[in-house]
């Protein structure tokens, strides 16, 4: 898996990404990550990136023509022009993008390419848009001064899904929300601390029943904390199979 990462600040990348195990991994080469900046094809002397709306307003939009030849140095090609690979992906950070699901994970997880596009200031030119086909995506309904940490936690969800970047596998099977429900509350030693002890069925040894109760378990939290996850499952349910 390679991931390319278009930003005004690599060194937000190269500190934030080089540590837990997602560094580990990175250097241990199970993906790469080569980070570039866009100040780097500027047209001007002073390298600018952004300039003010047409239309008036406030804030600062960033240009065209950096990204575009940024993009192409990176053997992405305009829309008409080539097929897209399926297992390369062209992602723009956005606040009005496709919210960041466990499920998108997974599917950018079997890429073998990802190039993500910080987004900064009021946002991108619309016409980068029109002229690569490009997955805007949000890590959630708020707005971030710049769209580094919204790419780093994009890279840090989809790289440990790829293999032997966790220690154990079987971890990242029984995360939350990849049953698309929240997961099961989790505890280890000691089994009494200040009168509150573990749940008896997890010191049983009964697998069956171990496995019930963190069923159980998630669907409780999981109608607590998130309500919208859980009317959805149980509207699913109600549907059943698809003939």
């Amino acid at each position: 898996m390679k991931f390319e990462i278009v930003t005004l600040f690599p060194d937000y990348f190269s500190l934030s990404m080089r540590q837990s195990l997602i560094g580990k991994a990175w250097d241990k080469q199970l993906f790469d990550i080569v980070l570039v900046n866009p100040r780097d094809f500027a047209v001007d002397k002073h390298h600018s990136v952004d300039d003010t709306p047409y239309g008036g307003g406030g804030g600062m939009v960033m240009m065209l023509e950096p990204l575009d030849r940024c993009l192409e140095s990176l053997g992405w090609p305009h829309k008409g022009k080539e097929k897209r690979p399926s297992k390369e992906r062209l992602i723009l950070t956005s606040a009005a993008g496709r919210v960041l699901a466990q499920s998108l994970a997974v599917e950018y997880s079997l890429c073998e390419r990802l190039t993500i596009i910080c987004g900064h200031y009021l946002g991108v030119d619309e016409r980068l848009l029109s002229l690569y086909e490009i997955d805007e995506v949000s890590i959630g309904d708020y707005v971030l001064t710049g769209g580094e940490p919204a790419a780093a936690v994009m890279v840090d969800a989809v790289a440990r899904l790829i293999p032997r970047v966790l220690g154990n596998f079987e971890s990242a099977l029984g995360d939350s929300h990849m049953d698309q429900i929240t997961g099961a509350p989790c505890y280890t030693k000691p089994a009494e601390y200040l009168g509150l002890k573990v749940p008896e069925v997890l010191v049983s040894g009964d697998h069956a029943r171990i496995q019930q109760f963190r069923t159980d378990a998630a669907l409780e939290k999981c109608r607590r904390n998130r309500p919208d996850l859980f009317r959805r499952l149980r509207a699913a349910d109600h549907e059943g199979p698809s003939e």
